[in-house]
This record gives structure tokens, sequence and C-alpha cells, in this order.
């Protein structure tokens, strides 16, 4: 209720307004009879204060002024003075305090009791709760009829536009529902958003939106809320209208839709974690416990529908160290757009999904083009993609791309691996010997790298660009002279001779392993 409405009841008709217009369209939701000034303990915005001139006896003028400033913080609806027998007028004082800090100000005469304005104020908040509750009630039986166990969510808001009797979409991406009732906005665009202020009996959030249309030349607003959901993914729910504001008791239409649509969607949300469940029990049947018989192999891939062709492929990565979930359903929902045929496979620490095809086998080139690789290093996530192999070969397709994720942590090769990267290392990883790696590297070569490493790097680098002195004096900025010393001394500290082909690929291939741990030790 306004101000200016309450005025106009009839008991309240003999009060005089000394503020000329000042706060008229101020909502006024409660009453409170003043008692002492320490309004900021007990006040509270959209009320109106009722009080005697008494309470201001004996009040200087920096507690006044102080008084009325703290209403205007407060956003204090008005201030009414009760007249009695011996006080008939209001001083001036308090009307010039009204004025300046723009609080209304209402004379009310001695035969109007404090009960009839309180009653007046309460009267029709009650009896529009009372309406509110009604409707909400109302609306809930109609949700109530829609079959739950059948139901779908364009039955739910074909029951939601009759109600609401506005143009209003559905918007649920993870589950491709895109539903649009009445009148489309698709070619509008959001210009201004800002929160709705909330009402009795409601738990959602929403936002008021305004929308324009280049094409229509046109405005519109609307009112948006993004439901909570078993997914935590987006769920928009959109309702147009007209005016400035929704109506109150359309709002309580909106808050029994987002009951239902929740509960559709905690409805299909168990379907797919008991589909997701059964088909990572299969995949696990599949790749970690491969049967030896090809027949009751040949039951299961047809059972997931992984039979249709002859190939197979797996992308692993490791969920070890990712950062962020969002990320993790990112890269899931990148990999699976690979193929029509996968199978999808969950464990503690790492993901695979496993592929069916016929032609075109996932390559790293394909990888590098769908992932920003250095996004996935600041993610610390590492896929790994398997050789192509027959469901004669399955038995093995999992180890290989585990395989590939454990050496990469030792030896850093980069965010997206396939098994050609590892080179002759795939023998040690075939064996279980990878820890026998550091065997193989001379100790005079470690020495190097710790007590050296301008000497290390130099090394290094000289094998990166094949050996070549001027190559490797323009990548490190030196002068080729500089390059040949250095690799003078490297000769004389490592007791090698660098002409030597047997002595330069044990010391080639010691130099990648210190160097490629030296980069995992730094991820």
């Amino acid at each position: 209720m306004r101000l200016k409405e309450l005025l106009e009841i009839e008991i309240l008709k003999s009060c005089k307004i000394l503020t000329e217009e000042i706060g008229l369209d101020n909502p006024v939701e409660s009453v409170m009879v003043l008692e002492a000034l320490d309004i900021e303990n007990w006040s509270k915005r959209n009320q109106l204060i009722l009080t005697s001139f008494y309470a201001f006896k004996k009040i200087d003028a920096a507690e006044l002024r102080d008084f009325f400033k703290k209403m205007t913080q407060i956003g204090v609806s008005g201030l009414v003075v009760k007249m009695d027998r011996l006080i008939t007028m209001i001083p001036t004082w308090m009307i010039e305090l009204s004025f300046e800090y723009q609080v209304p100000l209402i004379k009310m005469q001695q035969d109007v009791s404090y009960e009839a304005i309180m009653l007046a104020v309460y009267e029709p908040i009650i009896n529009q709760q009372s309406h509110l509750l009604r409707t909400y009630y109302d609306v809930r039986q109609r949700f109530m009829q829609v079959d739950r166990y059948s139901s779908t969510f364009d039955q739910i808001m074909t029951e939601f536009f009759e109600l609401i009797g506005n143009p209003c979409t559905l918007q649920i991406p993870c589950l491709d529902v895109n539903l649009t009732f009445g009148e489309s906005f698709e070619n509008y665009v959001v210009c201004d958003k800002k929160p709705m202020k909330t009402i009795a009996f409601t738990k959602n959030d929403y936002d008021y939106l305004q929308l324009f249309s280049d094409k229509a030349n046109h405005y519109t607003t609307a009112v948006q809320t993004n439901i909570p959901n078993p997914f935590d993914e987006t769920c928009i729910l959109t309702v147009y209208h007209k005016s400035a504001e929704i109506p109150e008791y359309k709002v309580m239409i909106l808050e029994n839709v987002i009951d239902a649509i929740y509960e559709q969607m905690q409805a299909e949300y168990l379907i797919k974690q008991d589909r997701f469940t059964k088909l990572n029990h299969l995949a696990d049947a599949i790749l970690q416990n491969t049967p030896s018989n090809l027949a009751e192999l040949d039951k299961l891939l047809i059972e997931g529908k992984m039979a249709d062709f002859p190939n197979y492929q797996c992308v692993a990565f490791s969920t070890e160290g990712l950062k962020d979930i969002y990320n993790k359903k990112l890269i899931i929902k990148k990999l699976r757009s690979l193929k029509q045929n996968y199978l999808y496979f969950e464990h503690h620490h790492y993901l695979v999904i496993l592929y069916n095809f016929n032609h075109d086998q996932i390559t790293k080139k394909k990888l590098l083009a769908l992932f920003d690789e250095k996004h996935l290093e600041e993610q610390e996530a590492v896929l790994a993609i398997s050789r192509v192999k027959t469901k004669e070969q399955l038995h093995d397709i999992l180890a290989e791309c585990l395989d590939m994720i454990q050496f990469n942590q030792q030896f850093y090769l980069g965010s997206i691996i396939d098994y050609h990267d590892l080179g002759i290392f795939n023998a040690f990883i075939k064996h279980h010997q990878i820890d026998q790696l550091d065997a193989i590297v001379p100790n005079n070569l470690y020495q190097l790298g710790e007590e050296n490493p301008e000497l290390f790097d130099t090394f290094y680098t000289f094998f990166e660009v094949n050996r070549n002195y001027k190559q490797a004096a323009e990548k490190l900025f030196l002068h080729p002279k500089t390059i040949r010393y250095r690799l003078n001394k490297i000769q004389d500290l490592l007791e090698i001779d660098l002409t030597n082909p047997i002595q330069m690929v044990n010391y080639e291939i010691g130099t990648y392993l210190i160097y490629l741990k030296k980069r995992s030790q730094k991820k």
C-alpha cells in the first residue's frame, strides 16, 4: 500500500499532509509507535511511525536533526504526529526538518486512534497475503494433477502457460530442452538486468530484464530465474510481460512451476545416474576385466552398442590434479563429440572414453585442434591417446593409456600425448620398468645438471637442434664460438667424445630424460 492510498481511507481523511507531495508514493508495509529516538535499533524500511509531540520534548536541536537523518537513511515511509487538547499545532522547526530530509509529515487529529491506523495498514496486507496463499495453494493443486510418473517438461510448461497467461520459455541445455510458449522473443537482446524485490512466501530469486529488438525496434520486459537443479547446470525460465512489474499472484504461479520443474529434473537426474552406473559397470567389464572368451566379449560390446565397427581407440585423462569440475565436464563433452559410438568409463583418478569406428582414427592433431593446450596445462590435465585396436586387442587398451599418463607424470612430454610420442620408452613401459629409466642416465650427466645448469642447458639445446652449432647459438642468443667452448668443456667434464655416435645416442637420451623430469617436477 502507498502512503497516499492509506490517507484516502475514510477514517484517515481528517489527517493533514504538511509536506505537500513529498513521499506520497512511499510504500507502507508496517506501523510502529515511537517510544524512543533510537530508531536505528527498532525501525525498518517502509515503516510508518506514529507519535505524539511529547516524545520530542526536552530534546536538543542536534538530537532532532540526527533523528530525521536516521529516518531518511532507514527509509521510513512517513511520520504521523497525533494532536491532543494541549497541543494543536506542529511547530515550524519540525515541518522544516521534514522538508529538509524529505520525510512525509502528517498531522493526525485527536479523535483518530493509533489502533485505527494500525488496522488500516495491516488489514489490506493480511488480505493480500491471504490471497497470495490461496493462489499458491490453488496452483499447487493444478500441478499436482499432472502425473508425476509420466510428466514431461512440455506438459509442465503447457499447464504453466495456461495459468500465467504470458509468453514464456524454458531452456535446459544439458537435457536439450528449449521450449517456447506464446509469442517468440528470440531476436531480442537483454539491455538491462536488475534483481527483483522478493515478496512474501517466495524462496527463489528473480531478475527483471529489459529487452530490445533491432528488427522490430521494440522494447519489452521479462522476469527470469535460473532454477537450481541436481545437474548443477543452467536451467533458465523466462516470462515476458508488458508492465514494469509482474503481479504478486503471478509470482506464486512461478514459485509452483519452479518446484514442478525441479522435481522433473530430479527424476531425469536419477534416471541418468542409474544409466551411467550401468554403463560404467559395463565399461569396467570391457576395459578392466576384459573377458578372454571372445563370445562373452561380443555380448558386452553389443550390450554397450560398441560392436558396429571393427576398430577401437581410447582417450584417457587423469582427474587427480584437475582443478575445476566445470573443466572436467567440458573436456568430457568435447571428447564425446569425436565419435558417435563411444562408451564412457570413470574411475577414482581417471576418465576413459572408448570409441568404436570404421575409419578416421583419433589423432593428436585432432585433439590439438579441439583443445587449447595451454589451458589444459593450467588445469593440469593430460590426455593420452591409445593406438587403434581390434576387439581381440582390447585387453591392453586401457593399460596403454594409463601407462602413458604415468610416464608423463615422471617425464613430462605435454598435455596431449599419443603412443608414438614415447618412442623407445614404450619398451620400458611395456615391461613395467619406468623406474629403470633413471639407471640408464650416466651419473656424471646428473651431476652436470645439478652443478652446472648453464652447461646442461647448452648440451640439451645442442641435441634439440640436431647438433647444429649455429642454430644452438641462435636459440641461446650466444656466439657460435661460445657454444663450441661450452661443448668442449662438457666433453672434458663428462669424459666423452662428441664424435662418437654411440656415446652421443646414450647421452642424448639421458639429457632428454633429465630435461623431461625437470619439466614434470615444475608441473
